[in-house]
């Protein structure tokens, strides 16, 4: 019956290939033609030599050879440490020490090259973008302190931030004081929104939940959200407790840079 079937499909996918060879202009699809492609047909074996050969005659990059090497000489050391270890002798030991000094040897000549190129090639030097000094620190601080700031009071036209929390939570109690001190300090509007029906001493007369909790699957409390009042995008902020530094800080990432950015 699946012999029938197949023989039925075949004929129907590939007019004729079952009825006189209607459909192709050489005796079978089966037979292997090397003058046509056929994807089931394997190359000749003298075909397959040519290549092997070939193959074969490729020379190896450096970056092949210097790979080859690397490994010869990473399992040379593996080797001695376990005959070392296995066959603790004084000399099985020395020369475990000779090929360690000498890995380490290599690990310093490659550390120092790197710093004396990037020293001379600013374009790879990572600390023009994330100092580690504390004068050029200090700087940079001030500079994102600045950026921060610009993009905050930017912001703050179109943005605010949605306070999701209960009555019931203390981490809700202790994140209301920051964000009175962030609208207060910084002119950021808060948009308080209970979940219980109840507010808080901060925001006594908060707005009730209209299904946005829900929308954002918020779980857990409190939770802030940065919403645009003009197109209404939402940017999740964060849950739990976060400083008011971390507040700006975050959006200023979310709001005002592209990921990877400041990387």
């Amino acid at each position: 019956m699946r012999a029938s079937a197949f023989l039925i499909f075949f004929a129907i996918v590939v007019p004729g290939a079952a009825f006189g060879g209607a459909g192709i202009d050489y005796p079978s699809a089966w037979e292997c033609d090397q003058a046509r492609f056929n994807w089931y047909c394997d190359l000749p074996p003298e075909q397959k030599q040519q290549e092997t050969q070939r193959a074969k005659e490729k020379p190896k990059s450096k970056e092949e050879l210097a790979l080859e090497r690397l490994e010869a000489k990473a399992r040379r050391l593996k080797e001695l440490r376990a005959l070392a270890i296995l066959e603790p002798t004084p000399e099985h030991i020395a020369a475990y020490i000779r090929a360690q000094e000498e890995t380490m040897q290599m690990a310093a000549t490659f550390s120092d090259v790197w710093r004396r190129v990037v020293w001379q090639n600013p374009d790879l030097n990572y600390e023009l973008k994330r100092p580690v000094n504390n004068a050029a620190i200090d700087t940079y601080n001030k500079v994102r302190r600045e950026a921060e700031m610009k993009v905050l009071d930017e912001i703050k036209k179109d943005w605010g931030i949605f306070f999701f929390f209960r009555s019931d939570c203390p981490y809700c109690h202790r994140m209301a004081p920051t964000l009175r001190f962030l609208s207060d300090m910084y002119g950021i509007t808060v948009f308080p929104v209970t979940l219980d029906g109840r507010g808080l001493p901060e925001y006594p007369d908060p707005r009730p939940d209209n299904g946005m909790a829900r929308m954002l699957n918020i779980t857990q409390v409190p939770m802030l959200v940065l919403g645009n009042v003009r197109d209404r995008r939402l940017i999740p902020l964060g849950s739990g407790v976060i400083s008011a530094q971390d507040v700006i800080e975050r959006i200023y990432i979310l709001a005002g840079t592209k990921p990877g950015e400041l990387y």
